[in-house]
This record gives structure tokens, C-alpha cells and sequence, in this order.
């Protein structure tokens, strides 16, 4: 168990809350976690600005983005942060964990709360949409009727100077903006991190959920307080609310309620999804239970699922797929079923059902990847020819429509496997102004696995030190620091104030060899996770906040020594 310090958060947010889930397993940054205290002394060593600010109050920089399949909607932008950006970020939120976490606690409502983890995939612990779908169930045997209503694109509209202003106090915050409170400090670096934008912020990494956490709890308190409800008569699943009067208030007027407190931080409700529903309505529930029902098993004397165990499988969840279009069955019948998958009789015949599902529903492109990296691993028997045509004929589909998560996924699984494309495949890549890609491709190239001449003249724009603060930085510094173009000379990084303390560290986030190594050590992970998953559904459910601390581990411990210095 890791001592509970504010260091040791701060080495939580860097290792396992800054790159995105949604990104493969490649992109890993355990050297920042590990360097984090040399690398911000050195920035907090360089002189003061002029109004005798730390000089990394003025450092501006852009995340790195791309956009990820959702199902049934359109992408999602996503971004990283600059490695400097989020540590500092990191820090403030660190230090001020526990009294960001009360100030939390104001929400009665949220499904969603703001709970540390010390040994998962992630540094915070993401709560199950099914709560959402169990209060509303719930809510039938005391209401007539609900609303229903979620706050337009979230965390993109988030406003930074609602920040300062849900942990402080609005007028509060309004005539004291010194930087001795550390809500103003979050607002500058969040503002910095995105380039002086005041507006939103970066889905991704877990600051963002936590910020964003705060501002929505705020809001609720609010809420709350105009309404007289409580955890009986709403809940708020991150942005999506569900709404009930005990008091006999019509539903336009718990919306009308619900639009005022959201104004107050400054955000909007989204108008096409908000509706007045009768608790009679049937919700989404018990199809989990239905795909988990024809799960194929294996037989005592074979180890193999049998193709017809598969077939009838696929065929029951495509049954359930059309039963309910709005929820996402097949990807979680192919999670559920990855055991199955990588151990299935006839896997070229599967390979192909694979991606005839990923062609219908994109957000399975990382399972695609992973069910192949995997049955490579265990049975080494993937088609890799079938692979290459799929992989050559789909990239300039993707790039022409700047569907940029699907193109990492993919060059992810070219790499692993060893793949050589053509350059004249993935000469629109050449046009794509995208850090990830071009890192990988660059890397590719490196390892000789692209056939014909690679034109970076685009990419190589950002090899300055201006490019090391733009949305290009991770292919300016990992691309030059691995040695993937060569000649390039890496005076630009080292002489960059920020930069230069990565540098002598060696600090590396690229790791090509990470994840999908072993079907057991994956599955192990996946049940740790879900048991996580359980035990803080089970605390939210019985409102046992302590159960939840005790998921945190207990009380938080002050680091001897460490002076704040932002």
C-alpha cells in the first residue's frame, strides 16, 4: 500500500491519470510519475516574473488531441495535455485533494464522486452507469414521473472561471483573485494548459474528471438548495440528471429549476435531450444479465470454444443488439466474451466477424486490436495478410474523415505485429497534423516497417521550441528523443527551460511494448477492476460514504518537508 502523501498523489495523476483510457496501452507515462519532484524543482527554480509570479504561471501550451468513436454519436474530441501543464495541474490538485473532495461531498446527488484509487488502472475510480438506470428504476414506487436532462457538451464547456467559483464561493471568488487561493491557481493552469482558452476542458486525463466533479457538485448544492430534494429524489451521473419533486413541482419546472443552477456556472442544458418521462417507462435493464447468459464455455475436454459455441453467440447478441439500439450490447458482450474469443476454433472465420462488427460499430476498434494481439500471443495463428489489406484499404478512409483514433488503434496493431505497409497507403496520413500519428509512424519507419519514403515536412514544423508547447509536442520531444528521425539534433529540447528537466531524466512516453501480452495477466486486471467497480456501486448505493474513504484507503497523511510552491 502507498503512503498516503500528497507526493504520492501527485505520482497517481501523472502515472495513471494522464493519458486517456481511450488511447492504447502504448502511451505511458510512469518515467514522469517517477521524476516528478527533480522536474518541478527545476521549474520552480527559474526566476520570477516580473510581478513576482513562479515563472510557470506564464507557461502556455496546447494538448495534443484526437477524436474517438462513440456509439451511436459522433466522435469526441480528446486531449493530453503537455506533460508540464498536467504536473503542475497535477500538484494543486494534489495538495488541496481532501478539501476538493468535501467541497464535493455538497452533491446528495452525485452517482459519480470523486474517489482516489491507489492500485487501479486509473487514479480516480469511475463509477457504472447503471446506477443512473437502478434510481430510475427505483423511482417508480414514490413519483409519477421524472425528467431527465444532461448538460451540453460537458466538459468542453466547462468555463475556468467557474472553477474558483464552486470551490470558493461565486462572490467570494469574484473580489478575491490572488493566487493564495488555490481554486485561482487551478483556473490559471487550466486556462494555460489549453493555450489561454477559458473554455473547457481536456477529456482524457483524470484532473479533468475531477475539476469537472467539483463544478457539477457545486452546482447541485444549488440545486438542491432551490428544490428541497435530496438522494431520494434526483441523482447526477457526471452531467446526466434524473429529477422527481417530492413537494408535487410539474416537470417544466424542475427543468426551469435545473437551467438556472447550471447558468449560474455558466453552462447550458442540452435541449434535445431534455424530456419529462412517467415513471412507467421501461429502462434499460437486465440486457447485461440476457449477453452474459450465452456466453460460449468451453468443454471439460476441450480447451477451444467451438466455432458453432461462437456463431450462436454472436447471433444471440446481435438479437439483443436490435432489442436495445441505444445501448452499446455488443461491445460488452465481446469484453465479456474475450476469453472465448481468443481461444475460438476457426479464427480466421471469427477474424472476419470482428471486423464486419467493427465496420458497423467503430467504438470496438481497441477490442478488435486487442483480440488480435492477444490470440497472436496465445495461438500465434492471425492472418496477418488478412490484417494488411484490412489495415492498408481502411487508414486513407479514416484519415479523409480525421477519425484519428481509429488510425492510432490501428498503426498500434501494425506495429506489434510487425506489419510492413506501403508509404503510398499512408500518404494522407503525410496531411494530418496529429502528434500520436505521426509519432507512430515515424516509429514505424524506424523499425523498417514501411515500404517507400516517409514525407514528414509537416510534422517536422514542431521541431522547435515552440513546438514543444504546441498541440505537436509529444512528436517534437518523443520522436527526437528516441532516435526515430535521424539527424535531428536535440538542442531545441534541451535548451528549453521546461523541457530540458525531462530530458536529462530521460523521461519516455512511448512504450510500444506495453499491454496485450498475456490473456491471463488481462483478465486478472479486468476482474480487479470490476471488483473495484462493485464495491463502490455497492457504496453509493447504501449512501456509505465512509465505504467509499475506505476504498481511498483512510485519512491523508501530510508529507514531511514538502513546502508548497505554486
Amino acid at each position: 500500500m502507498s503512503a498516503k502523501t500528497k507526493s504520492e498523489r501527485l505520482r497517481r495523476l501523472a502515472s495513471h491519470g494522464y493519458f486517456a483510457p481511450e488511447l492504447p496501452p502504448c502511451f505511458v507515462s510512469e518515467d514522469l510519475a517517477r521524476y516528478r519532484t527533480s522536474i518541478l524543482a527545476a521549474i520552480d527554480a527559474l526566476p520570477l516574473t516580473r510581478r513576482g509570479d513562479p515563472a510557470h504561471y506564464a507557461f502556455v501550451s496546447e494538448p495534443a488531441w484526437f477524436y474517438f468513436p462513440r456509439f451511436g454519436k459522433e466522435d469526441r474530441r480528446h486531449g493530453v495535455p503537455n506533460p508540464v501543464a498536467h504536473l503542475l495541474l497535477s500538484r494543486v490538485l494534489a495538495d488541496n485533494y481532501v478539501d476538493l473532495r468535501r467541497r464535493a461531498r455538497a452533491s446528495k446527488i452525485t452517482l459519480s464522486p470523486p474517489v482516489f484509487d491507489w492500485s487501479g488502472s486509473r487514479a480516480l475510480m469511475r463509477s457504472s452507469v447503471e446506477l443512473r438506470d437502478d434510481f430510475r428504476v427505483n423511482l417508480s414506487s414514490r413519483r409519477e414521473e421524472y425528467v431527465v436532462a444532461d448538460v451540453r457538451a460537458f466538459f468542453h464547456s466547462i468555463y475556468t472561471h467557474a472553477v474558483p467559483w464552486s470551490i470558493h464561493g461565486k462572490q467570494f471568488a469574484k473580489r478575491n483573485r490572488g493566487w493564495t487561493h488555490y481554486g485561482n491557481v487551478i483556473d490559471l493552469l487550466c486556462r494555460n494548459a489549453q493555450d489561454g482558452q477559458t473554455l473547457g476542458l481536456p477529456v482524457g486525463p483524470d484532473t479533468s474528471r475531477l475539476i469537472a466533479e467539483v463544478v457539477a457538485s457545486a452546482m447541485d448544492a444549488h440545486l438542491q438548495q432551490r428544490l428541497i430534494i435530496g438522494s431520494r429524489d434526483a441523482s447526477r451521473y457526471i452531467d446526466d440528471y434524473t429529477l422527481s419533486s417530492p413537494n408535487g413541482a410539474s416537470g417544466e419546472e424542475l427543468l426551469a429549476a435545473l437551467r438556472q443552477s447550471a447558468a449560474i456556472f455558466e453552462l447550458e442544458l442540452n435541449s434535445e435531450k431534455s424530456a419529462i418521462h412517467p415513471t412507467s417507462l421501461r429502462q434499460n435493464t437486465g440486457w447485461q444479465q440476457a449477453v452474459l447468459a450465452h456466453l460460449p464455455r468451453p468443454s471439460p475436454s476441450v480447451t477451444r470454444i467451438e466455432a458453432g459455441a461462437l456463431q450462436h453467440f454472436l447471433y444471440q447478441l446481435g438479437r439483443i443488439c436490435v432489442a436495445h439500439p441505444d445501448m452499446n450490447v455488443e461491445k460488452f458482450g465481446l469484453q465479456h466474451a474475450r476469453s472465448a474469443i481468443v481461444n475460438a476454433d476457426h479464427w480466421k472465420t471469427l477474424l472476419f466477424a470482428l471486423i464486419n462488427a467493427y465496420r458497423r460499430n467503430p467504438s470496438l476498434i481497441s477490442l478488435l486490436v486487442e483480440a488480435c494481439l492477444l490470440r497472436q500471443v496465445v495461438h500465434g495463428d492471425v492472418q496477418l495478410e488478412i490484417l494488411k489489406e484490412f489495415i492498408e484499404n481502411r487508414i486513407p478512409i479514416l484519415a479523409r474523415a480525421n477519425r484519428t483514433g481509429e488510425i492510432i488503434w490501428l498503426l498500434f496493431l501494425v506495429m506489434r505485429v510487425g506489419l510492413v505497409l506501403s508509404a503510398h497507403r499512408l500518404t494522407p496520413l503525410f496531411l494530418v497534423e496529429n502528434a500520436f500519428i505521426a509519432l507512430l509512424v515515424v516509429c514505424l519507419d524506424a523499425r523498417g516497417l514501411v515500404r517507400g519514403d516517409v514525407d514528414r515536412s509537416l510534422w517536422d514544423e514542431s521541431l522547435t521550441g515552440d513546438g514543444l508547447r504546441s498541440s505537436m509536442w509529444l512528436y517534437a520531444y518523443e520522436a527526437v528523443t528516441q532516435g526515430f528521425i535521424p539527424g535531428v539534433d536535440d538542442g531545441f529540447i534541451t535548451r528549453d527551460s521546461y523541457f530540458s528537466p525531462l530530458r536529462s531524466k530521460r523521461v519516455q512516453f512511448l512504450d510500444i511494448r506495453r499491454g496485450y501480452n498475456s490473456i491471463t495477466a488481462t483478465l486478472r486486471s479486468l476482474r480487479n477492476e470490476n471488483t473495484r467497480l462493485r464495491r463502490m456501486r455497492e457504496a453509493i448505493q447504501v449512501e456509505d460514504f465512509d465505504g467509499l474513504d475506505d476504498l481511498d484507503e483512510g485519512e491523508e497523511y501530510e508529507d514531511i518537508g514538502e513546502i508548497d510552491t505554486y
